[in-house]
């Protein structure tokens, strides 16, 4: 039951996922116990699927408790633990609790820079998480180191027309378009564009945003 949900979460069918993760989540909790590592497991699967459909509410319990759970038993530094930091983290975000999200964010960038090594693409996830609270809160100059170590690491280990590189790119943009810097946008953006162009298509939302910073 539990990999049919997950084979329907993949391809976009949360709705017919749903049902069935809360299932599993009430089978393992009876028949395992609540602090079982399988029952944590489910319990974040089906947080997951309430985040993306946007029942957002209903998932931070389900991850904080994950996530006090598996600190308790795993340990602060476990991948686990650290996982399930991050997705709480992102879920404060995302119902606009960037005050809650930011010290978690800054906790899993260290502790994954320390345990996985700063090119470590977990590593950069992290960090580009923390720049975008940064930005979200106006700390836009705190943001933008981080979004430029995020696009160089990117582009060396993906490279540069990877949509995670161009997702990056994007980011930055948008952050010295913030902070004013219009030679390092130029700059940046006459690189982008036909980056864009190649992946994403000519009427694209973005590229047609980076286009219009050029003209």
């Amino acid at each position: 039951m539990a990999n049919l949900a997950s084979s329907y979460s993949s391809v976009g069918r949360e709705q017919e996922a749903l049902p069935l993760k809360e299932e599993v989540l009430e089978s393992r909790k009876r028949l395992l116990g609540p602090d079982h590592l399988s029952t944590l497991s489910a319990m974040g699967n089906l947080a997951s699927s309430y985040s993306s459909v946007g029942r957002e509410q209903e998932a931070l319990p389900l991850q904080e408790e994950v996530l006090e759970s598996r600190k308790r038993l795993l340990g602060p530094d476990h991948l686990d633990t650290l996982s399930a930091m991050a997705n709480l983290a992102n879920s404060y975000s995302s119902v606009g609790r960037e005050q809650k999200a930011l010290p978690l964010k800054e906790e899993v960038l260290e502790s994954r820079k320390r345990l996985l090594g700063p090119d470590h693409l977990s590593t950069l996830s992290a960090m580009g998480n923390l720049a975008s609270s940064y930005w979200s809160v106006g700390r836009e100059q705190e943001a933008l180191p981080l979004e430029e170590e995020v696009l160089e690491s990117r582009k060396r280990l993906l490279g540069s027309d990877h949509r995670h590189t161009l997702l990056t790119m994007h980011n930055l943009l948008f952050t010295l378009r913030a902070l004013a810097m219009e030679n390092e946008l130029r700059t940046l953006a006459e690189v982008a564009l036909p980056l864009h162009e190649k992946v994403h298509g000519f009427e694209h939302e973005y590229t047609v945003w980076i286009r219009g910073l050029l003209n």
